[in-house]
């Protein structure tokens, strides 16, 4: 079932990207560790965010990015603030 509040629509995105279920796609999940992204996954998933209207977070900004919702919080506030 699709969520409906913008950490869901996020969450879809992630999880379309990764070839999963939205369902399978959590927002305290691990980016590396419980959904397997490596570093040019990352640059592939950031990528597809572009294409949505996200903005491309900073490397600094990236730095403390561990879960689905860090990676959401820097790409929303880079897009917002940019």
């Amino acid at each position: 079932m699709r969520g409906v509040g913008p950490m869901d629509d996020f969450r879809l995105l992630v999880a379309l990207h990764l070839g999963l279920g939205e369902e399978k796609v959590g927002s305290t999940m691990r980016l590396t560790e419980d959904l397997g992204l490596d570093s040019l996954g990352m640059h592939a998933l950031l990528l597809e965010l572009v294409e949505h209207g996200y903005a491309v977070p900073t490397p600094d900004s990236l730095r403390n990015v561990v879960t689905v919702a860090d990676l959401q919080a820097v790409v929303v506030a880079e897009t917002v603030h940019g």
